[in-house]
């Protein structure tokens, strides 16, 4: 077995943890993969949404919207992906995964067998 730091062990260098799927032994993975999957397309969208709705008030009204609108727009955007990642994280512990499977099955990683 290799020296790989722990939260870059794969799968198959865990296999404790492999049964317990692959968010529970690669929790790392999971926190970034949540926080990458929710910031992409809330930057895309929620930009685009702003600059289309911030145009037309410019053509049909005298309203100015300030440029540090859009600053504070990606600053929610960004926080909030991160509390998604934090979310996910815990999520991800062993010993919440098991209180998830004996209490809150539709919210665990895995079914219990």
């Amino acid at each position: 077995m290799t020296d790989t730091p722990r939260h870059l062990a794969t799968v198959d260098e865990r296999p404790a943890l492999a049964a317990l799927g692959t968010q529970i032994a690669n929790p790392v993975r999971t926190t970034v993969r949540t926080i990458v999957q929710s910031i992409v397309p809330a930057l895309v969208i929620l930009n685009a949404l702003a600059l289309g709705i911030i145009g037309y008030l410019n053509q049909q009204t005298d309203l100015v919207v300030p440029a540090v609108v859009f600053v504070w727009l990606n600053l929610v955007i960004a926080v909030t992906s991160f509390a998604s990642g934090l979310i996910a994280r815990v999520m991800a512990t062993p010993g919440l995964e098991a209180f998830l499977r004996d209490h809150v099955p539709w919210l665990a990683a895995l079914r219990r067998s």
